[in-house]
């Protein structure tokens, strides 16, 4: 009779119920990984205290029951030969094999993963019945002392090996999405398995087995099933990893969710005023309520960035939406008294239904930082369904783009020329901004420059201009090339700026450029909402010697106490009204009324939007000084324009030349 050592049964029974005990002291994603191995941990456990219970029963010889000895020997084959299937279902798991797998190919990978588990089964339970046969796993001799079978105990190592094989093939195929200290941890289990395996055969005494699969469960505790690594550390909620993963894994599954996205609207002002130990008491306190009142406990909840929560329901219908907004409402009308200061807190609400509003996890990660940034959405509750998704996506496409641009290189300054009507020639240009992406495609200035005024860029765009003009005319000279003005568009947010007269001064200073060639554009909008500012401004820009316009005129407001007050010289007519103008003899009318009274205000004219020779010449009769279109020109780059401008004055030269003769 073998003397069984069950001292490392013993220890392994207390590794793995202190491990379990403190699985269940932390938070984890309730996805397939974690409750693979927490069953593992479970089975694991069972398996060991049935080989202790086995080995201990031995001392009673027939003073138990036989079938007691055959159903306990047969419980500790059935538990011990799982964990081999349940460490290939951690390995798949962990490499998301699934997730990427076809149905169909599901169905024989789970096939060739199962039945060999089962034959296993039907060998171990089937002995009992069999104990007159050959056909045996196991024995009991006359005593009920356990006998290993021959030929079929070891069909059952068999199983073991197929389950390590499988599970190393799969780690290999799969190496590279993981990480390299998850897959080597991983791969210990192997190891650790294969020497208490080999080391029990050779040394059936020792019962070592299960001490060695103790160990390796303690190394996938601390190095892969981390909770602090998807948990944040000030809600206790998961993190924003955890959301991504998570989401993931449901959009991989094909299935059905409800994520409803909260964002605090006072976030920025609680730490201004309060400090950052008050904003965390306030989102700690929220999530409390998330993960403790009985209306969010279907949930799964998560703190994706300060004062941003996201909620995910993966069973609901249309009723349910309902009760989730009142009771998010009802959560958010409390009043809140962190440190017995009485606040009430606002929040924007966003209902995202998925896959329907977001097809992917990072389509539902953009739409809900999108919601979180986007001011529109301030203390409301928007649809997924309703977001304009893809002009927000290609706005934050943008947004992104524009970071670094300036030193990436990926501006440049076009010019699109200005024909005079009385010099008949062309005379300069407006400067116009062009920008490109990453990926160097041309950006329209409809699109980035919106996007430029709501981050700031605008400011160091507008300047890049300037200095790029006055660059630009520093190097040639002028009056070869026949430029007697450049227009350059002021933003509102440069408007803004008290230190724009004297900053535009300095470089153009700098530069040794004559003021009177640099024409600075306003719009109608920017002296609406900067009037005071502005005018300051162009006080000091006008008394330099610069000129001043008023773009797009007929767009905007309209307003004619800017032409009395402001110190403009000159007007330009929008296209549109132009456009409209041309053809309708009532329009026309009005427009040559404006022409006539913009001169006897002491201003010249400039004309956008002319296309065509007819254009051309019924602007020209109309009294416009200067034009301005496709029909002249599209903007250019730098270098075709100065050709344009030189060919330009050696026409006008030689017409002039041609008349005198």
């Amino acid at each position: 009779m073998v003397d069984y050592i069950f001292y490392f049964d013993i220890a392994a029974l207390f590794i793995l119920l202190i491990t379990i005990i403190t699985h269940f002291q932390h938070k984890h994603l309730p996805n397939m990984q974690n409750r693979v191995y927490l069953l593992f941990l479970v089975v694991a456990f069972v398996a060991t205290s049935f080989d202790l219970l086995t080995t201990l029963m031995r001392g009673y010889g027939t003073s138990i029951h036989r079938n007691v000895y055959w159903i306990a020997h047969c419980f500790a084959f059935t538990t011990m030969n799982f964990l081999p299937l349940g460490y290939l279902i951690y390995c798949i798991s962990l490499t998301k094999v699934v997730e990427r797998t076809s149905a169909k190919k599901q169905i024989y990978m789970w096939i060739s993963t199962i039945v060999p588990y089962f034959l296993q089964l039907i060998l171990i339970w089937s002995t009992p019945l069999v104990s007159e046969t050959k056909i045996l796993a196991f024995s009991l001799d006359a005593n009920n002392i356990y006998t290993r079978g021959d030929f079929w105990f070891y069909i059952i190592y068999a199983g073991t090996i197929y389950y390590i094989i499988y599970a190393v093939t799969i780690l290999t195929i799969h190496k590279k999405e993981l990480d390299r200290g998850i897959y080597f941890t991983v791969l210990s289990y192997i190891f650790m398995m294969v020497i208490s395996v080999l080391l029990q055969l050779f040394f059936p005494n020792l019962l070592l087995l299960s001490f060695g699969i103790s160990l390796a469960a303690i190394m996938f505790s601390t190095f892969i099933q981390n909770p602090k690594a998807y948990v944040d550390n000030v809600t206790e909620l998961f993190n924003q990893d955890a959301f991504f993963s998570y989401t993931n894994g449901l959009y991989r599954r094909k299935q059905e969710f409800l994520c409803v996205s909260v964002v605090l609207d006072d976030t920025v002002f609680l730490s201004n005023n309060f400090g950052i130990d008050y904003l965390n008491q306030f989102t700690k306190a929220i999530a409390d309520a998330f993960k403790n009142e009985k209306d969010f406990k279907n949930a799964t909840s998560f703190y994706i960035r300060q004062g941003q929560y996201c909620l995910i329901w993966k069973n609901y219908g249309f009723r349910d939406v309902e009760k989730i907004i009142f009771n998010l409402r009802v959560l958010f009308n409390r009043t809140w008294t962190p440190e017995n200061k009485r606040m009430k807190l606002y929040s924007s609400i966003c209902v995202i239904e998925c896959p329907q509003d977001a097809e992917n996890v990072e389509a539902l990660m953009k739409m809900v930082n999108l919601v979180a940034e986007d001011s529109k959405y301030k203390q409301g509750i928007v649809y997924g369904r309703n977001i304009d998704f893809e002009n927000k996506l290609r706005s934050v496409d943008i947004e992104h783009s524009l970071r670094n641009a300036l030193m990436e290189n990926r501006f440049e300054v076009y010019y699109q020329p200005i024909y005079s009507t009385t010099e008949e020639m062309l005379i300069g240009a407006e400067a116009l901004i062009r920008f490109r992406n990453s990926e160097q495609n041309l950006i329209s200035p409809e699109e980035f420059i919106p996007v430029s005024e709501r981050t700031g860029d605008i400011l160091r765009i507008g300047e890049f201009v300037f200095d790029s003009v006055c660059k630009m005319l520093s190097l040639i000279d002028v009056e070869q090339y026949g430029i007697k003005k450049i227009d350059i568009n002021l933003s509102v947010a440069q408007c803004m700026q008290d230190a724009l007269a004297d900053k535009f001064s300095s470089l153009r200073t700098i530069y040794g450029i004559p003021a009177s060639i640099i024409n600075l554009e306003i719009t109608e909008t920017a002296a609406a909402h900067t009037p005071d500012v502005l005018l300051k401004n162009m006080q000091k820009l006008s008394a330099e010697g610069m000129e001043l316009s008023l773009d797009d005129y007929g767009s905007g407001y309209s307003n004619m106490n800017y032409l009395l007050t402001l110190p403009f010289k000159m007007v330009k007519i929008d296209k549109n009204i132009v456009w409209s103008a041309y053809g309708n003899l009532r329009t026309q009318t009005a427009l040559s009324a404006t022409i006539k009274m913009i001169h006897e205000l002491g201003m010249t004219v400039l004309a956008e939007g002319v296309e065509t020779q007819e254009q051309c010449e019924w602007l020209s009769q109309l009294g416009c000084d200067y034009l301005q279109g496709y029909y002249f020109s599209k903007p250019l780059k730098k270098e075709d324009f100065l050709d344009m401008m030189l060919k330009s004055v050696e026409e006008h030269s030689s017409e002039l030349e041609s008349m005198e003769d």
